[in-house]
C-alpha cells in the first residue's frame, strides 16, 4: 500500500475513531449524571428539544441541496460558456470571509428591510440563515466540483447529445456517475456543519425554533443536571445519525470513485 493511500484511509478512520470515542465519554458522562429514559424524554418535551432537532435538520437539508444544486448549475455554465470562468473565479472571494462576518452583513441587510415589510417578520431567522449559508457553501460547492468537470471528456456529451438526450441525460449517464463521490462528500460536509453549527443560528436565527447548535450550547452549560443529560443524549443521537449517513452515502458511492483516482496513482 502506498503512503497516499494510507493517509487516505488513515484520516477517515482516525476521525471515526475520534467520533466514536466521544460518543463513548458522552454516554458515561450521562451515565454518571443519573441519565434516566423517563427523565430525558420529560425534559425534551418540555425545552421543545426534538422540536429544534426536527427545524435544524429541515433547514440544513434546504441549504444543502440547494448549495449542491446551485453549485453544479454554475460549474456547468462554466464549461458550456467559457467566458465566465473569469467571473466565477471571484467566487473565492468568499473563503476570505468568515460564516460570522457574512452573517452580520445578512443581518444589517435585514435590519434596514424589516421595519418596511410588515408581517414579515414571522419567519424571521430561517431565510437569514439560508442566504448566509448559500453565500458561503455555493462557492465551496464550485471550486469543490469545478476541477473534476474540467476532467469530463466532451466527446461522451456529444454522444448522448447526439442519441437524442437532452440536459437531464447528459448529467444522469454522463456528469453524475463523475462527481457522485463529491456529491456525497459535500452532502455529509454541508449538512453536518450546518446542522451543528453555532455562530450563524446565534446571530441571525429564530429565538423559536432554536437552532440545535445553539440549544446544544445552552443546555451543555446549563445549571440544571436534567437539561445536562438530555443534551448530551441528543448530542449523541445527531453524532450517530451523522456517522450512519456518511458510512452510506460513501459506500453507496464507492463504485464510482474510478473516475477521480484517474492519474492521481491510487489505483
Amino acid at each position: 500500500m502506498s503512503i497516499r493511500k494510507a493517509v487516505a484511509w488513515l484520516i477517515p478512520v482516525g476521525l471515526g475513531v475520534v467520533s466514536l470515542m466521544s460518543i463513548v465519554l458522552l454516554v458515561w458522562k450521562m451515565r454518571f449524571l443519573g441519565a434516566n429514559w423517563e427523565g430525558i424524554l420529560e425534559v425534551s418535551r418540555q425545552k421543545r428539544i426534538f422540536t429544534s432537532v426536527l427545524y435544524s435538520f429541515g433547514v440544513s437539508a434546504v441549504a444543502t441541496v440547494l448549495s449542491i444544486g446551485l453549485g453544479i448549475l454554475i460549474v456547468r455554465q462554466v464549461l458550456l460558456n467559457p467566458k465566465v470562468t473569469r467571473s466565477v473565479e471571484r467566487l473565492n472571494v468568499s473563503f476570505y470571509y468568515p460564516h460570522f462576518v457574512v452573517a452580520l452583513y445578512v443581518y444589517l441587510i435585514f435590519a434596514f428591510i424589516y421595519p418596511y415589510i410588515g408581517e414579515y417578520y414571522k419567519i424571521y431567522g430561517t431565510l437569514e440563515i439560508l442566504i448566509t449559508y448559500l453565500l458561503k457553501e455555493v462557492p465551496f460547492v464550485v471550486f469543490y466540483l469545478i476541477t473534476t468537470y474540467r476532467k469530463i471528456n466532451f466527446a461522451e456529451v456529444e454522444l448522448v447529445r447526439l442519441s437524442g438526450g437532452g440536459t437531464w441525460r447528459v448529467f444522469a449517464h454522463v456528469e453524475f456517475p463523475k462527481i457522485a463521490p463529491q456529491i456525497a462528500e459535500l452532502a455529509i460536509i454541508l449538512l453536518a456543519f450546518i446542522w451543528t453549527a453555532y455562530e450563524i443560528p446565534s446571530l441571525v436565527g429564530n429565538s423559536f425554533p432554536a437552532f440545535l447548535g445553539v440549544v446544544f450550547y445552552q443546555g451543555y452549560y446549563a445549571t440544571d443536571v436534567s437539561v445536562q443529560v438530555a443534551t448530551m443524549f441528543w448530542m449523541v443521537v445527531v453524532s450517530v445519525f451523522l456517522l450512519v449517513v456518511a458510512f452510506v452515502l460513501f459506500v453507496s458511492v464507492q463504485k464510482y470513485r474510478d473516475f477521480l483516482r484517474e492519474g492521481s496513482g491510487q489505483l
